[in-house]
């Protein structure tokens, strides 16, 4: 019983969310990746794709309270005229911020804890022969 009461105690506890909430400041595309390396004229921005930071397990989506359009290079960056160059470079409109991971609502999880107590259900049945 201890044991079976353990188990079920230890899947829950990793459907939890127990990690850190994390944070990134630079240009969010719509792939949820959020982009932090950039070179800078006259005021202008152009994010590389070389460095991005990706949404934690257990989180969804970012958000943040303010945001200003912003590109990022899918090239090479030309730092004297700020241009992206390359072979097949491309150029994505973003939303530039500090950006702040959101948790996933708890109902995605909620079939596990029916299916935990289903299960504990039918052990307590059996244990005591109803069945």
């Amino acid at each position: 019983m201890k044991r079976c009461l353990f188990v079920i105690l230890l899947f829950s506890l990793n459907a939890l969310n127990v990690f850190a909430q994390g944070s990134a400041s630079g240009c969010l595309l719509p792939d949820n990746k959020v982009y932090t390396n950039y070179s800078s004229l006259a005021g202008f921005r152009l994010y590389s794709s070389s460095s991005s930071a990706v949404l934690s397990n257990n989180y969804c989506s970012w958000t943040s309270a303010s945001t200003a359009p912003c590109t990022v290079c899918f090239g090479t960056i030309n730092v004297a005229g700020l241009m992206c160059t390359g072979a097949g470079a491309a150029t994505v409109t973003g939303q530039e911020g500090i950006f702040t991971m959101v948790q996933c609502d708890l109902d995605r999880y909620s079939w596990f804890f029916g299916a935990a107590a289903s299960l504990f259900g039918i052990f307590m049945i059996r244990k005591r022969d109803i069945l």
